[in-house]
């Protein structure tokens, strides 16, 4: 729990956000007023999804519910239901209200809140037809950071101009065009998305804390050149497949540059891979000494 903790904090650095706040209110009922009132069933999916919720201004990736208003066909994204003790791995049918204020004393004057009426049944299943997620394109590509295809790399070998060679025309360390999305300031989520932003992929990070001494040699010849906070592993593995990573990467978290500016500062997350075992084994001749790839990790 620590290291998450740790993690989500120098993460939440990296994007300088501010935290999520109540609005203000200072209990005052004066002038608050309700504009509308209805009541209505809803299917809520066996699991919650990635999506994104807004309040105060500050729009936030979390998990949501997943629901049907009676007739429609296809799953949307629901947050909070008030009284609703949601467990996981059933569907159920459930009767809410929807509440809708007005009050100009508040910081966000309009509002609405979700409160349980019913449970009309509750069913052990795995809901159907369920979408990756409830993220929008433009939150993907406003708010999350993403793995730059762009890398650097260093060599040392006596043919260091195949090596180099297949490392620039290998697609495969181009991610073959895709991009490694990551959610903030949750950071426990990753998806691929196409040029398109269309989801090719998606599972858990695992990160955990290493120390320097963890690390190979051959990053020393790509050193990330800024002060280090902090120094750990990502692991991208998918939810069939927890206990597999289907990419694994060493990474440093770098505090930026000094500025004059009295805006927040941001960091740096610089991506690690040591190919040198693999260079080895492919051009055996080749002497292989030392073969690291390094990538950065870039917020729009």
């Amino acid at each position: 729990m620590k290291t998450k903790f740790y993690f989500m904090m120098l993460f939440v650095a990296f994007l300088t956000m501010a935290g999520l706040t109540a609005c203000s209110d200072d209990n005052n009922e004066e002038g608050r007023k309700i504009t509308d009132y209805k009541e209505y069933t809803l299917t809520v999916a066996s699991a919650k999804l990635p999506g994104v919720l807004t309040s105060c201004g500050n729009n936030v990736c979390a998990d949501v519910y997943a629901v049907k208003k009676e007739q429609a066909t296809e799953w949307q994204a629901q947050g909070g239901i008030d009284k609703f003790e949601y467990e996981d791995g059933y569907e159920y049918q459930i009767r809410i209200s929807e509440t809708n204020y007005l009050d100009y004393s508040m910081g966000d004057p309009a509002w609405t809140e979700y409160e349980l009426l019913e449970v009309l049944s509750k069913e052990h299943k795995s809901s159907e037809s369920l979408p990756p997620h409830f993220i929008p394109n433009w939150y993907f590509e406003q708010s999350c950071p993403y793995i730059s295809s762009e890398f650097a790399y260093a060599i040392e070998a006596d043919r260091k101009e195949e090596i180099e060679k297949d490392l620039t025309t290998d697609a495969t360390y181009r991610f073959e065009g895709l991009r490694y999305y990551i959610p903030f300031p949750t950071a426990d989520k990753w998806f691929v998305l196409d040029d398109e932003m269309h989801t090719v992929e998606h599972g858990i990070l695992l990160m955990r804390i290493k120390e320097a001494t963890e690390f190979p040699e051959t990053y020393k010849l790509l050193p990330p050149g800024q002060q280090v906070l902090g120094q750990g592993q990502f692991d991208f593995v998918t939810n069939a497949s927890p206990g597999e990573p289907i990419l694994r990467y060493d990474i440093f978290i770098c505090r930026q540059a000094s500025s004059k500016s009295i805006a927040p500062q941001h960091v740096d997350i610089w991506v690690y891979k040591d190919l040198t075992t693999y260079y080895k084994s492919k051009y055996p001749e080749a002497n292989v000494k030392a073969v690291v790839i390094r990538y950065q990790m870039t917020n729009l």
